[in-house]
């Protein structure tokens, strides 16, 4: 604990002087402030050059008196600083049971200890907007993700929404939802999770359904190029539908989330998620959400996004409505 105190209280002076180091394999000397390694890119701020990304599987060696949170790909998490690595490509961490030496290749997550809200907080928005004159069906859709990080828990933001108008007053298919989550690592794999989420969807006669609940999981993947996780859980909604009495469900939850991601520029990422509802208050009813969105980077911090949804609902609380809705658009978005 005493070291940990020491380490947060010289963070601010020592990220001042940036006098952490990161050598190339080529053999160059990089001199400055490590941000960040996330997803394969290592994030290093200059005197010179200012902030810039490096590939992480470029890195031969690093160091910093200063102390970070490291991650693994094999679920370890540990507090240390980074000192002088005798092999290439490998991390040389002091920690308060001692040394430990890792290849860079399981170095999935490095995060200075005693950055601000905003350091830990990673995240994207895009819109995107669509019209065409001869059906004179104009759309527009945005998306956002906000993520906010630490060792043990994850704290996640999620929004989308769809607006449409048309001049023949009944083409609107409007949606949207809300998602917050909480996940909670425990052991090197294992995770628990809660989330509430709210959807709203004319196409399927749901003016607004919250729900709530909790889930168990495991994260079978974590590299510098996927992750894979699978959990199960019990959520409870309440549906209120257009012209129907709102009502309550225990429903049953699979999910399946797993994000690929190359690192080379313009970097590409895909994230899935996939989650499936078995009710068990009115049986036989299933329920299925999934999220897909594929981003392809147009220069640093700005991408092109293809995002893909799909909602199925057996039984929907509105009789006469549709029982799938598809849909799939492009935007333009930043990240942050």
């Amino acid at each position: 604990m005493a070291m940990a105190l020491l380490i947060v209280s010289g963070t601010t002076a020592s990220a001042q002087q940036r006098t952490d180091t990161v050598t190339l394999l080529n053999g160059d000397r990089i001199t400055g402030e490590i941000m960040r390694l996330d997803r394969g890119s290592l994030e290093v701020k200059t005197d010179d050059a200012g902030t810039i990304d490096i590939e992480w599987d470029k890195v031969a060696r690093m160091e910093a008196v200063r102390g970070f949170e490291i991650e693994t790909a094999d679920g370890r998490r540990m507090l240390g600083s980074l000192g002088h690595a005798v092999e290439t490509q490998s991390l040389q961490i002091a920690t308060n049971e001692g040394g430990v030496a890792l290849p860079t290749s399981q170095v999935t997550q490095i995060t200075p200890i005693g950055t601000s809200f905003w350091a830990r907080l990673d995240g994207s928005i895009s819109a995107g907007f669509s019209y065409s004159q001869s059906s004179g069906i104009a759309q527009a859709t945005v998306n956002s993700d906000a993520l906010f990080r630490r060792p043990a828990f994850a704290v996640r933001l999620t929004g989308s929404g769809t607006a449409t108008a048309s001049h023949d007053s009944e083409g609107r298919d409007d949606r949207g939802a809300v998602e917050l989550s909480y996940v909670r690592y425990r052991g090197q794999r294992w995770f628990v999770s809660g989330a509430s989420r709210f959807d709203s969807n004319e196409s399927l006669g749901l003016v607004l359904r919250s729900q709530v609940g909790a889930l168990l999981g495991q994260r079978l993947v974590n590299t510098n190029h996927a992750q894979f996780e699978l959990g199960g859980g019990l959520m409870v909604n309440d549906a209120r539908a257009v012209d129907a009495a709102a009502t309550q469900n225990l429903e049953g939850l699979l999910a399946m989330k797993t994000s690929y991601y190359t690192y080379d520029r313009p970097k590409t990422e895909v994230d899935a998620s996939v989650q499936y509802y078995p009710s068990l208050s009115s049986w036989g009813r299933q329920r299925l959400q999934l999220d897909t969105a594929i981003r392809r980077e147009l220069w640093k911090d700005f991408f092109l996004s293809l995002n893909v949804y799909e909602t199925f609902d057996s039984d929907p609380p509105q009789p006469d409505a549709a029982r799938n809705d598809l849909g799939l658009a492009f935007s333009i978005g930043w990240s942050y």
